[in-house]
């Protein structure tokens, strides 16, 4: 019976390879289930507004068999969300709609990954950020204010949410300034910034130009405009080229996908995205918002975001040099931990022989544990399937021998597995292995 159920659970794991492998291929249908975009800030904001332009697009011309599911996971820049996909399952099921804050993210030290550790689908829509002081300041235009930063340092609160692009605003002017120096000040996103800013907690902060169009005639003035020349939409706010400051900060949606998601996959997503993008209403959306309908993919994207990032370097709050995979260190810690353990139980086993021990359940017990974390980070193995085998082929390490006990550990391993993975991924909305 233990022999039947191994095989069983060997049966389940080529399947299930198998299965990887033609996914992997193209040779599935994509998609099978809804597609997930999550968008790693709150409801209303820039990035969620585009995302659902996006997403209505695609349902009213029929883009794409399956649905499109807007998930909101706010939190630390951005940093959430986008470990959350960065971890999900590489299937094209769970994408990542998140602009400059991929690289912002990275080179402010929040995180210790950027854009290579996603799969790349396109670039739509771009806009650029608007430096913006309230009605009543003193300064007209942004040549103005970046002086008086610079006769007066730290006298001017540059509002921003930290670790994002409107910090990396700041940055870049400040560089260009020369002398120039502002106080930073920790903030949040365009509707708290815009609030500050009002309530005179803040001097001056950038917005995205759909974000200002919006905010227009509340209390707020653009001074200054970081594109490589004016607007159509604000042909009174000169760039800052034009006032002798290098500084252009594009606004672009990019979408991302966990690595190693199959390309036939990938270009299935770009195919959705570029047919919504010449779409009437996606067209007249842009418009309102007055954002450029820009759309990259390919080879095209690799260089546009190849250059993009070393605009970032450039100006990097932190020199990252990358970090160890967690996991790595995990293991070692797991096995350190069950070296002392196993040391511990030794020694008490000297001190009174009565106390039964045996150190090779322990390590067995140890090298399970590993295979199960490894089998999902290193092959990919899903988590029930691991789950699964991993609860009755520890039962059986740490004494379970009779079939009929085997056989109520594997169904108890079956129901957690699924179960667990059933609750996570469709009530909790948390992407598991």
């Amino acid at each position: 019976m233990f022999r039947t159920i191994l095989l069983g659970a060997l049966f389940g794991f080529v399947t299930t390879s198998c299965h990887d492998d033609e996914v992997n291929s193209g040779s599935a249908e994509f998609p099978r289930k809804p597609l997930k975009i999550v968008v790693p800030f709150g409801p209303g904001g820039d990035s969620d507004t585009f995302t659902r332009i996006i997403q209505k697009s695609v349902e009213d011309h029929d883009l794409l068999p399956e649905p499109l599911v807007v998930v909101n996971v706010p939190g630390a820049g951005g940093t959430i969300g986008s470990r959350r996909v960065r971890n999900a399952a590489p299937d094209g099921h769970t994408i990542l709609n998140l602009h400059e804050g991929i690289f912002t993210s990275k080179y402010a030290g929040r995180v210790t990954y950027g854009p290579e550790a996603f799969q790349p689908i396109a670039a739509t829509a771009e806009s650029n950020l608007v430096i913006c002081v309230r009605d009543d300041s003193p300064f007209q235009q942004l040549n103005g204010l970046l002086k008086a930063a610079a006769e007066n340092p730290d006298s001017i609160l540059f509002g921003m949410a930290p670790g994002t692009p409107t910090h990396f605003a700041g940055r870049r002017l400040e560089s260009a300034g020369g002398e120039t120096k502002f106080r930073m000040v920790p903030s949040g996103g365009g509707s708290k910034r815009r609030h500050d800013l009002i309530g005179k907690h803040i001097d001056v902060t950038p917005f995205s130009l759909s974000e200002f169009i919006g905010f227009e005639g509340s209390g707020v003035r653009a001074i200054g405009y970081l594109g490589p020349e004016r607007h159509p939409a604000l042909p009174n706010v000169p760039t800052g080229r034009e006032l002798g400051y290098n500084v252009v900060m594009p606004h672009v949606h990019y979408w991302w996908a966990p690595k190693s998601t199959p390309t036939a996959a990938v270009e299935r997503i770009a195919d959705m995205l570029e047919a919504a993008m010449t779409t009437d209403y996606v067209r007249e959306k842009l418009a309102e918002t007055k954002t450029a309908p820009l759309f990259l993919r390919g080879n095209e994207l690799d260089a546009h975001l190849a250059a993009r990032e070393g605009e970032f370097q450039d100006i990097a709050l932190v020199q990252y040099r990358g970090l160890p995979d967690p996991v790595v260190p995990m293991l070692v810690s797991i096995l350190g931990i069950g070296i002392w353990v196993l040391f511990q139980a030794s020694t008490n086993k000297e001190e009174n022989s009565d106390l039964p021990f045996d150190w090779r359940h322990g390590a067995l017990t140890l090298a399970i544990l590993s295979g199960y974390l490894l089998s999902m980070q290193v092959i990919d193995l899903p988590y029930p399937i691991a789950t699964m085998i991993f609860i009755p082929v520890l039962a059986a390490a740490i004494g379970a021998r009779s079939p009929r006990a085997i056989l109520k550990v594997t169904g108890a391993g079956i129901a957690i597995a699924w179960g667990s993975f059933f609750i996570f991924t469709k009530f909790l909305v948390v992407d598991l292995p």
